[in-house]
């Protein structure tokens, strides 16, 4: 954790600012805080592996107890769920290799974790619509300063799509340490992690935000409305106007795999007390995203329209400027140009035959309207391959990158 990030948090329960502990056990590597505890008004927190846990569940006070006693690799076994000491130390030994895959640590912190499906995220429907959203909105709120949180972010795929977007690091705030750990390391590496609860009170300052976002997460949140009333309490700052997105949230009138506890479209649109949201039919901008664009921001959905989708996107925010049609453009590689996961590969000479294959039917009951982008079959030449693993996207390549047969992946992600 920097130092400076000391500047946004507070503590969920009273509020009170959060300072390091410094007459207990800590330990720092110049800027950044690696292991101590937060004290405030009411409560101390530990600092595990420079990522600070502000909530009082019963790992976070056990790791709390070990970081106080000077045992920060105890602390870090504890908040990864890590009990039995065979499975900690094959675990850790896997961590500590430079060359270690964020899908070999997935697999090494066991079949409890959920991490399966993220290997193949970053060509899901869900994420390619989420991504165009998060780029478009806060790509126009923070285009002159201001900070982004990515609330419930899990390992930080879309945290990745904050990155760039403003000169402060985005803060990705998750109930789920390894998830965050994981985010620093591969999916998002800059991010700011902070462990909380999104059914407690956010940790953070108010105001100390632009663009506060919540994606494919909002159904699963009890305390809806506080939790709402946090996120537009964040965005409260004496500058320009910020952004409140709650993307891909199910609706309570369209049944699907995964349904969580979602509200009606006009539910949704009642938790909001101090501005008007607008909400989009998730199925209106996915057609967009796969037709090339642009993102129609500016559209109205009817409320039929809204009651018959799966999910919904939600935006709140008093800046005119982002209800607009958004151009799509294909971003520049931030990691490294890969065969999406999803397709096996099958040499044919100078060729190689790439076949769609889902990892499950769940998957594929879920995440099947991918197949709109992604050919069930497709053959390459070998020496344009090649020349990808070098790092080069060859010009008979790149509508496959626009398909997302080719996919620009974290470093080291599998």
């Amino acid at each position: 954790m920097h130092n400076t990030t000391l500047e946004v948090l507070r503590c969920p329960y009273c509020g009170g600012r959060l300072e390091l502990v410094t007459s207990l056990y800590h330990r720092r590597e110049g800027d950044e805080i690696e292991d101590g505890i937060l004290g405030c008004h009411c409560c101390i927190f530990p600092i595990v592996s420079g990522i600070p846990v502000l909530h009082l569940q019963p790992a976070a006070t056990t790791a709390r107890d070990h970081v106080q006693a000077g045992r920060p690799e105890l602390a870090r076994r504890t908040m990864f769920g890590l009990e039995d000491e065979r499975h900690a130390e094959a675990f850790e030994a896997i961590a500590a290799s430079e060359t270690a895959t964020y899908r070999e640590i997935v697999d090494a912190l066991g079949p409890t974790f959920e991490g399966g499906y993220f290997l193949y995220r970053f060509s899901d429907p869900t994420y390619l619509v989420a991504d165009a959203v998060v780029r478009a909105i806060a790509g126009t709120v923070l285009a002159r300063g201001g900070r982004a949180v990515d609330i419930c972010g899990g390992s930080g795929h879309l945290t990745r799509s904050l990155l760039g977007l403003s000169p402060a690091p985005p803060v990705l705030a998750d109930l789920y340490f390894a998830k965050v750990w994981l985010a620093r390391r591969f999916t998002a590496p800059g991010c700011e992690p902070v462990c909380c609860d999104g059914n407690s009170p956010m940790p953070f300052a108010r105001g100390a935000f632009r663009f506060a976002m919540c994606t494919d997460a909002f159904m699963y949140i009890w305390t809806k409305r506080q939790f709402v009333g946090e996120m537009m309490r964040l965005i409260d700052g004496d500058g320009e106007a910020g952004a409140v997105l709650i993307g891909h949230t199910h609706n309570e009138r369209a049944w699907c795999p995964s349904h969580g506890q979602p509200l009606s479209p006009a539910g949704y649109r009642d938790l909001f007390e101090t501005l008007e949201p607008r909400i989009f039919a998730e199925a209106g901008l996915f057609t967009d995203v796969v037709n090339g664009g642009p993102l129609d921001l500016s559209r109205r959905d009817t409320d039929d329209t809204l009651d018959r989708d799966t999910a919904l996107s939600i935006v709140a925010t008093r800046r005119t400027d982002v209800f607009k049609p958004h151009p799509l453009d294909l971003p520049s590689s931030s990691g490294e140009l890969r065969l999406n996961p999803l397709y096996e590969t099958k040499p044919d000479g100078d060729q190689v035959r790439l076949r769609l294959r889902f990892p499950s039917e769940d998957y594929e009951e879920e995440y099947g309207a991918c197949r709109q982008y992604l050919p069930e079959e497709v053959v390459v030449n070998r020496a344009s391959l090649a020349a990808l693993e070098s790092g080069r996207l060859p010009t008979e390549l790149l509508d496959l990158a626009r398909r997302l047969v080719i996919v620009d992946l974290p470093k080291n992600y599998y």
